[in-house]
């Protein structure tokens, strides 16, 4: 198997609750949260790939006027209306195609998940199982696949539902890596979220 670790990070939603600006461009502590995934990724030493659907024109532009390094992958998934699991199909699909080993799914409205929080979960996922992290005995992300097993995940995923289903099925497979303390799982779904995101 290949030792390359990807990180896909989903990012290509309009925000909707949050005025359909999308969420890739919103900035916390002066810096986008694609950005934030994208460093998150790179310093728990996997390549970031980042799928973009709404405004990627807008977000690509914007990350190439920053500090982006040489390793990060852009993906636009041209389906994206179709929710998340087009996104998650596009990036897990991305990631195969560059080789990947092991696929890691983190989402782009999260930006508590650190790199440490992936690094963990990363450290702690076997051949043949998925890593899941957990904050305060809640699954959540980043998760971690064989890059087959991703793929499965992937090809099961409909509508705004990504992984959910196939975690459910193989649940006997799933491993919850506690992350409560290098991790905060709180999204970013409304302008009240980011508010108290922009206040810490």
């Amino acid at each position: 198997m290949s030792s390359l670790d990807v990180t896909v990070i989903l990012a290509a939603g309009a925000g909707t609750r949050l005025g359909g600006t999308g969420k890739a461009l919103l900035q916390v502590n002066s810096q986008t949260l694609a950005q934030r995934a994208i460093d998150a990724a790179e310093e728990a030493g996997t390549v970031p790939l980042l799928v973009l659907g709404h405004r990627a024109e807008e977000v690509q532009a914007e990350l190439t006027a920053g500090t982006v390094s040489f390793g990060l992958q852009i993906l636009v998934c041209k389906d994206w209306e179709q929710g998340l699991s087009a996104s998650l199909q596009a990036g897990v699909k991305g990631a195969a195609a560059l080789g990947a080993g092991r696929v890691a799914v983190v989402l782009v409205d999260q930006p508590g998940i650190s790199a440490a929080a992936l690094s963990r979960v990363l450290e702690a996922q076997s051949p043949g199982r998925v890593a899941r992290g957990s904050v305060h005995g809640r699954g959540t992300h980043p998760v971690v696949f064989d890059v087959e097993a991703a793929l499965a995940a992937a090809g099961k995923a409909t509508g705004d539902q990504g992984a959910r289903e196939y975690l459910r099925a193989h649940s006997g497979l799933v491993d919850d890596i506690d992350i409560t303390a290098d991790a905060d799982d709180a999204d970013i779904d409304t302008t009240e979220d980011l508010l108290r995101w922009s206040q810490t």
